[in-house]
């Protein structure tokens, strides 16, 4: 389903901007940045990080605009760029060892500590019972709940009628309800 919904004025600013218009781009950075930002600091939980990754996205957009479609919507696109930059970084925090830094309030205040601990464990429980769904399922919670897209541009995003994104957005969530219920109390 190829509803044709983006906005003319994204459309004009991506032709602009593939042209190699700077403030065509930075009106769209502008825009989409605040989203980025969010998208980042859920996968990464560093402020730091988050921010170098949503700079490397907005890098990597700036390069590539020239190839992207201006029919097309903008934010998905974007959003793909971002996560895959936080698995970039998240692979090489493992190859090269994460730092204490980041960790150093985290050991300095004990009383956080079980209440970490307990928050962390119930965010790996979370994961697991996504990664045991269906995959058109798991694939409909990434895109709406990490890539924060609505349902409209998940449909166009998957080809699929709103109506069908919905029921399997409420299906996922029933059965994520579900398989957390006895874990989460």
């Amino acid at each position: 389903m190829k509803t044709g919904r983006v906005l003319s004025w994204e459309s004009h600013l991506i032709d602009r901007a593939s042209q190699g218009d700077q403030v065509a781009f930075d009106i769209i950075t502008d825009q989409y940045r605040p989203t980025l930002t969010a998208l980042a600091m859920r996968m990464l939980r560093n402020s730091d990080d988050a921010s170098d990754a949503v700079q490397e996205t907005l890098v990597k957009a700036f390069r590539a605009i020239h190839d992207f479609d201006p029919e097309r919507p903008l934010k998905p696109w974007l959003c793909r760029i971002c996560a895959n930059c936080c698995v970039d970084s998240v692979r090489l925090r493992k190859r090269d060892g994460e730092s204490l830094d980041q960790h150093e309030n985290f050991l300095s205040n004990a009383d956080d500590v079980d209440a970490q601990a307990e928050m962390e464990i119930q965010q790996g429980q979370v994961i697991e019972a996504i990664d045991r769904l269906p995959a058109r399922y798991r694939e409909i919670i990434i895109l709406r709940h990490f890539k924060h897209m609505d349902v409209t541009e998940i449909a166009t995003e998957l080809d699929k009628p709103e109506g069908t994104v919905k029921s399997w957005l409420f299906r996922a969530r029933a059965q994520l309800k579900k398989d957390l219920q006895p874990a989460m109390g």
